[in-house]
């Protein structure tokens, strides 16, 4: 029986594939809430992630770490961020998905968001709520 030939590059290649793989898991991703008023402020960090205003009698800071659901549709602020980059997000709202600009904003469910920030890493929306 002939042994396989194994190329040190391929090999090295696997375990650097392997090791970025592990390593953007392990950040996991977070969605945290809080409201004021009518004004509401979502930080994320990592995406695929949900982001949701709290419901209206609610006052506290919600925190979620669960993937992107089915879209809904006029039921409140809720959209997913599929992508972060310094300076901007990849959202997806109801199906569609748009790259939205830091300091940029898109209208959902007739409240407007904005990207205060994005550093790669974490996210920062401000949004009124209805």
């Amino acid at each position: 029986m002939i042994a396989p030939f194994r190329s040190p590059a391929g090999a090295l290649a696997l375990a650097v594939l392997a090791g970025g793989l592990l390593a953007g898991c392990s950040g996991g991703t977070s969605t945290s809430v809080s409201c004021t008023g009518a004004t509401c402020r979502a930080t994320v960090s990592g995406a695929p992630v949900e982001v949701s205003q709290p419901d209206a009698q609610s006052t506290r800071t919600r925190t979620s770490s669960t993937k992107r659901r089915p879209a809904r549709n006029n039921d409140g602020v809720d959209f997913g961020v599929n992508a972060i980059g310094p300076g901007w997000v990849d959202v997806e709202d109801d199906g569609t998905v748009t790259r939205v600009p830091q300091g940029g904003s898109f209208v959902e469910d007739g409240s407007t968001v904005r990207l205060e920030s994005s550093d790669g890493r974490t996210a920062v929306f401000t949004f009124a709520k209805r």
